[in-house]
């Protein structure tokens, strides 16, 4: 696993045409206790809650925008990896340190599932109907969830290696992912067969998102680039312009227009890196985001919105991106 990759597990995305102060306005200050230290944060697809992880173990759970605190959620003692909602916002999952998955329903916040996949979960994805759950857990293969009935269906190749993300296509027929050995696979979801899969990339893959209409697959990684994946064959369609830094994490807009494009610098996890808005259609650069603040969630809301978080001493806070 990278050694960056615990930074992963809530998605840093920090989109800003400008300067930090000009770009970003404040609206909700969310108060946590000093001792449960928000590490990982989720906002609903609906914009309806903001779940965070935090440190004391615990998942709590805010109405947005009114930040009454509805819930709180616990995963028998583990340390929480992270949190992700499903894409209506009616499920929510917390990943533990040792292998434990959580889902609630949301709302009322009533236990769903309980599994357990034998390793720290380093990233998960439902499918679009929440009927599977794809769970990439640390140094062992993908695997592959039937939330119906809470069972294991099948573990996704490599054989030696684990996953650094999975992803469902929105039309709910592919599952992708990108491993530890360099390869990206696309599997037919509902049984776990292998599809395609793509091995021209030389470095790992840590960071994948399907296009709008599941024909491609974006993947971005050690290599430094951004690739379109060709999801029928395999094949990288087309490449965005090189960068210095490393591709941590990707976001789609909503109207698939814009790819959003986290990067780190792998020479050092502190050292300023910036945040790139990528024109799709023409793989240029639309916005330079410049380091100003650490987010640890965020994502587009269904009237166009950016909603990011941020976290300080005893307060999740949520800004909105001009």
């Amino acid at each position: 696993m990278a050694p960056w990759h615990g930074l992963l597990l809530g998605f840093l995305l920090l989109l800003a045409p400008g300067s930090f102060g000009d770009s970003l306005q404040l609206v909700k200050t969310l108060t946590v206790p000093p001792e449960a230290a928000v590490q990982s944060a989720a906002l609903s697809p609906k914009g309806d809650f903001v779940a965070a992880a935090c440190r004391d173990g615990r998942v709590r759970l805010w109405a947005f925008p009114s930040g009454e605190l509805r819930q709180a959620f616990d995963l028998k003692d583990q340390r929480i990896s992270g949190v992700w909602f499903s894409s209506d916002g009616t499920l929510l999952a917390a990943g533990g340190n040792r292998g434990a998955v959580r889902i609630w329903n949301i709302p009322p916040g009533k236990l769903r599932n309980e599994l357990n996949v034998g390793a720290a979960v380093i990233a998960l994805a439902f499918s679009p109907d929440r009927n599977l759950l794809a769970v990439a857990p640390a140094g062992v293969p993908a695997q592959l969830w039937d939330l119906e009935i809470g069972k294991f269906m099948t573990t996704l190749p490599p054989k030696f290696a684990g996953s650094a993300a999975v992803a469902f296509s929105p039309d709910g027929k592919w599952l992708a992912s990108a491993d530890e050995d360099t390869v990206i696979r696309i599997y037919e979801a509902q049984t776990g067969a292998l599809r395609a899969s793509s091995e021209d990339f030389l470095l790992e893959t840590f960071a994948i998102a399907f296009s709008g209409d599941s024909k491609y697959l974006y993947a971005g990684g050690a290599d430094k680039t951004i690739s379109a994946v060709d999801v029928a064959s395999g094949k990288v369609a087309r490449t965005f312009p090189k960068q210095s830094f490393v591709v941590g994490a990707l976001r789609l807009s909503r109207d698939g227009k814009f790819l959003a494009a986290v990067y780190f610098d792998d020479k050092g996890f502190s050292n300023p890196a910036p945040v790139l808005v990528w024109d799709v259609a023409s793989q240029s650069v639309r916005t330079t985001v410049e380091p100003g603040v650490t987010t640890n969630g965020g994502g587009f809301l269904p009237d166009g919105r950016l909603l990011v978080t941020s976290s300080a001493e005893g307060k999740l806070q949520v800004w909105a991106v001009r």
